[in-house]
């Protein structure tokens, strides 16, 4: 190998030797990835329940460990699944990197709710998918600080606790039915929804009786109530009936008629399922605030 050659090798040899270097430099001087994490600010449990704790970690393949500070309450496990073990409070801690989130657990004793308090739980599975069963609670459960229990009752059939701010979460209780999705991941149209777009337990209304609030979805137009006595089209009939068939899936049969509330049309029946001598009084009707109809499936107490 000639001076030249040999003098060129070693130069390459440096060249690379020195980009090899300045690639591992720029390397660790990339910034480091900022780990986001979130999970629940809060959760009720009852004794004996597991709960999946819903955790959100970016990136995705961010290790997250989780702790329980008191595991006589609350034990966690390596994939965040509580189990609620006995009535008191625990904080579990998620940690990914250098985040670290806290939920708060409240563990409270076992409610048991009576299965003969429900409407339109004997119906079929087929029915069940567009009139969610709903829970008559005994006017004794029927207060504030009593959240769990409806929780209990409701949500294994669909309905989804939604708070309404502070002002609002004092007097009532507000589940929203879920929206159904196709085999694509696609909201289904509304004749496919659930029959009803709410369920409100309104305990605290002050000169009111305790009631129960239904909204029928917008698949029915809210003004469909206002003058019955004007429905001659078959599609007007087509709904009317629709509507009027919801009162009478839940069990609202008895003197069954269209009436007048306050001079707005509405449309009246009873259930007699838990007391003839003090039946359900169960009201359709649509109130017009503003330009608008609000339409409205009220359940109380008693006859009226």
């Amino acid at each position: 190998m000639t001076q030249k050659n040999l003098i060129t090798l070693i130069t390459l040899l440096i060249c690379c030797i020195g980009l090899g270097a300045c690639k591992e430099k720029g390397k660790d001087n990339e910034p480091p990835v900022e780990v986001q994490l979130r999970i629940p600010e809060s959760v009720e449990l009852q004794v004996g329940d597991t709960h999946q704790l819903d955790v959100k970690v970016s990136p995705k393949e961010t290790k997250v460990t989780f702790e329980s500070t008191n595991a006589q309450v609350v034990t966690v496990s390596e994939v965040g699944l509580l189990t609620a073990l006995a009535e008191g409070q625990a904080e579990v801690k998620a940690t990914a990197g250098d985040v670290t989130k806290v939920c708060k657990v409240s563990v409270l004793k076992q409610i048991n709710i009576d299965k003969s308090r429900y409407l339109g739980l004997d119906a079929s599975a087929d029915d069940q998918k567009y009139y969610a069963p709903i829970y008559i609670p005994k006017e004794e459960d029927f207060t504030a600080n009593n959240l769990l229990h409806f929780k209990v009752a409701v949500s294994p059939y669909g309905w989804i606790y939604q708070p309404q701010g502070a002002k609002a979460d004092k007097m009532l209780y507000y589940f929203a039915s879920p929206r159904k999705l196709d085999d694509n991941g696609k909201e289904m149209p509304e004749e496919a929804q659930f029959c009803m777009d709410a369920l409100i337990y309104n305990y605290a209304v002050p000169g009111t009786p305790l009631h129960i609030k239904l909204i029928p979805n917008k698949h029915y137009p809210k003004d469909y109530m206002v003058d019955p006595d004007s429905f001659t089209d078959p599609k007007d009939l087509d709904v009317q009936e629709g509507l009027l068939e919801i009162v009478k899936h839940y069990g609202f049969t008895e003197d069954a008629h269209f009436t007048k509330l306050s001079g707005d049309s509405a449309y009246e029946a009873y259930n007699t399922k838990f007391d003839p001598k003090q039946p359900l009084r169960g009201v359709m009707f649509t109130e017009k605030e503003g330009d608008a109809y609000e339409l409205t499936f009220q359940i109380s107490y008693g006859r009226r």
